[in-house]
């Protein structure tokens, strides 16, 4: 390589930094590769290509120029670091894994290194990994707010709410503009129940970052929770000032339009985001809604089926969806959906009475009975599942079965109208079995 060529490549390098500082990211991609071009064989030139495609977001592109800086410097810590951060963002959780373990063996105290396995360690679901790492971390450097928000996700992610909050709080300590931690916050608390905490660190947030449209719609959601419905008009018309082609926008804006009663708006605005985008979680849903309130089954069923064809993995969206397919007659996928809020909620006793419910509807009374001993189970005083099981077994002809759910029912609640109806009528129908099979048994024995 020319003398020349070398300085027109260190030149190119320069000018890339000038760029890169002024956020002209293709223009200093542009010149870094050029100087790669003449010189291949420059490791820190493929980490900042790796760093520059990392703020134009083209992440796989990143982890090829992190990976060929480490064909030529295998021991370069950042570029170990940053090619295992980008497969993380690309969701090749095992990969970054040993990339961030590589850096660690490269030096024990990269504090980074076990930082950015709580996260990783947390996307697999491997929270106790994620903690090993945490505390490694502290080894290391007494505090950084980037492993307590990490591992507050983590925390988040298991329901230790109280904790979560708390690691988000610390990461304020010393960086006080991250409006991502308020959101974080606020939606712990709002899954705790505090909704006026909620609302404040959504607030806070949206103060440092007021363009974060995603948090604006959450916090719509919560005024909306909360029956401060004005304040959610103004934050989901600002949400679709914002992004007027973004579909949950105006499907927020359905649901809040549903609220204040304005039915044919509503439609509008939910036809809307499945315009923008057919796949839009939820707008078939409230259209189904919408449609059964006003007796218009067909196009009731229409939507709601759409809507369980988009194979919906939200808890709250199944059980809004098993209840109005159960509702409009439509037990088969009633049944499909609270199958399956039960495989992600085992515990819900409410998606199990509901199951039961919709098996006994379609004349499956021993797997309806199953779902609601499942639910007494969980709860023993349950009185719902009590009477529901007596209903059962009057259908199944078990009398005494019946009879003593019904008067189990009754102990539990002694005051409770409909239990003592269905008691009284359990009884009558054990008496009328009893002389039922007395008479035949006198038939067959040809004693009358």
């Amino acid at each position: 390589m020319e003398t020349n060529d070398w300085n027109d490549a260190e030149r190119r390098v320069e000018r890339a930094q000038e760029l890169f500082e002024q956020h002209k990211w293709q223009e200093a991609l542009e010149e870094l590769r050029a100087a790669t071009n003449v010189n291949p064989y420059n490791a820190s030139w493929y980490f900042n290509i790796g760093l520059t495609l990392d703020e134009l977001g083209r992440f796989d592109e990143a982890i090829d120029a992190y990976a060929q800086a480490l064909e030529i410097d295998p021991d370069d810590l950042q570029a170990l670091h940053h090619l295992g951060l980008d497969l993380h963002q690309v969701g090749r959780f095992r990969e970054a894994l040993q990339q961030f373990d590589k850096a660690q063996l490269v030096d024990p105290a990269f504090e980074a290194s076990y930082c950015a396995r709580i996260l990783t360690y947390t996307e697999l679901q491997e929270h106790d990994k994620a903690e090993e790492m945490f505390y490694l971390a502290r080894l290391y450097k007494d505090h950084c707010e980037q492993c307590y928000y990490n591992i507050g996700v983590s925390l988040a992610d298991r329901g230790l709410h109280d904790r979560a909050i708390y690691c988000f709080t610390r990461t304020l300590d010393t960086q006080d503009d991250w409006p991502e931690v308020h959101f974080r916050i606020a939606k712990c608390y709002h899954l705790k129940g505090d909704l006026e905490q909620s609302r404040r660190h959504y607030a806070l947030g949206l103060r440092q970052d007021p363009g974060d449209v995603d948090s604006l719609l959450d916090l719509s959601e919560l005024l909306i929770e909360m029956k401060r419905l004005d304040e959610a008009g103004e934050k989901i018309r600002r949400a679709i000032e914002l992004a007027p082609e973004e579909p949950a926008c105006h499907c927020c804006n359905g649901r809040w339009l549903v609220r204040r009663g304005r039915f044919d708006e509503a439609i509008a605005s939910l036809q809307k985001a499945l315009v923008l985008d057919p796949t839009c979680p939820t707008a078939h849903l409230h259209l189904g809604a919408i449609y059964h309130r006003s007796d218009e089954g067909e196009l009731a069923r229409k939507h709601l089926r759409a809507e369980l064809l988009l194979r919906p993995e939200d808890p709250t969206i199944l059980w809004e969806l098993g209840n109005l397919l159960l509702d409009i007659g439509e037990t088969r996928p009633a049944v499909a959906c609270f199958k399956r809020l039960i495989q992600l909620q085992p515990k819900n006793i409410a998606a199990w009475l509901n199951l039961g419910v919709a098996q006994f509807i379609r004349r499956r009374y021993q797997e309806g009975i199953a779902s609601c001993e499942q639910a007494l189970r969980l709860d023993p005083r349950n009185i719902r599942a009590r009477f529901n099981l007596a209903l059962a077994h009057c259908q199944t002809n078990e009398f005494e079965a019946a009879l003593e759910h019904a008067t189990e029912g009754l102990k539990l609640s002694p005051r409770d109208l409909a239990m003592q109806r269905l008691e009284f009528r359990v009884r009558a129908l054990r008496m009328k079995s009893r002389i039922a099979n007395v008479f035949s048994r006198l038939f067959r024995g040809g004693r009358i």
